[in-house]
């Protein structure tokens, strides 16, 4: 029994550890091609370079107005993301701890809004947006937009942890004079911590890889993002791929950065907040 139990201990091993390296791969050859000329690129990407041209790193940061598409990434990003996972848990809150019939429909309507594509409302709300406000080149448009995209998901994962929560907490602050609001915010939310961060993780990858939303509302260079920027280095007749490279490497770093800081909350969180409720 024990030697049946180690084999399939190696044979589950092996198989993750195939499955990192497939999807590592990607990830090294950006890094690996960022340090390349063109034409080497082009002739073999998967040669290691003979010399590493740091200078396509200068290249992205000024073809990419790096600092200014930073910005507007970070400034998007950051407010959606409080925002949304901020009214995301009151939304929860209020769904799994009143027991009115509305509650129950409204529930609903936002398990179904997370299954509806992006690109079934994409048209409408340009037409709308775009053509009748004339609200394009505004990243607080899409800071909005994108506000109201994330809500679903994260109002999903914080109603099942929120059950888990036990409701004596609030009958204790009621009890003591707390206020609704002074009870979620000071006694429920602090619990949340494990899917908070969860949920953070999540829609700030969401909103920051976001291309679709931002490039249908946002043509202006001084108004574009890092995944709209990349595109800088490609041309009707010309690619210059290395640089390309270089940019991607850089519009990568912030967020593999917070995955790496969120990531012991994430398996905790997606767990509770789906199975609890």
């Amino acid at each position: 029994m024990e030697a049946k139990k180690r084999s399939n201990t190696i044979v589950v091993f092996i198989i993750v550890l195939l499955l990192a390296v497939f999807f590592i791969i990607p990830f090294f050859l950006v890094i690996l091609n960022s340090f390349k000329t063109s034409p080497d690129f082009v002739a073999n990407p998967f040669s290691f370079p003979d010399v590493l041209h740091t200078e396509n790193y200068e290249t992205a940061f000024n073809t990419m107005n790096f600092l200014n598409s930073f910005k507007n990434s970070i400034l998007i990003c950051v407010i959606a993301t409080g925002v949304s996972v901020v009214l995301s848990s009151m939304n929860a809150y209020v769904l799994t701890r009143k027991k009115w019939k509305i509650t129950k429909a409204f529930y609903m309507i936002l398990i179904a809004a997370m299954v509806v594509p992006f690109q079934v409302i994409m048209i409408p709300l340009v037409k709308l947006y775009g053509s009748g406000l004339g609200l394009t080149n505004n990243i607080w448009l899409v800071t909005f937009i994108h506000i109201g995209l994330n809500i679903p998901s994260p109002t999903f994962l914080y109603s099942g942890f929120i059950t888990g929560v036990p409701v004596e907490l609030d009958e204790a602050a009621l009890i003591d004079g707390a206020s609704p609001e002074r009870t979620f915010f000071s006694i429920i939310f602090p619990l949340l911590k494990p899917i908070t961060m969860t949920n953070v993780v999540f829609v700030a990858l969401s909103i920051w890889n976001d291309y679709i939303l931002a490039s249908t509302l946002l043509s202006l260079k001084e108004v574009k993002t890092l995944p709209l920027m990349t595109y800088a280095f490609l041309t009707t007749k010309s690619a210059d791929y290395a640089p390309m490279m270089a940019g991607l490497v850089l519009t990568m770093l912030p967020v593999m950065i917070l995955y790496l800081f969120g990531q012991r909350y994430i398996i905790e969180g997606i767990v509770a907040g789906s199975v609890k409720g």
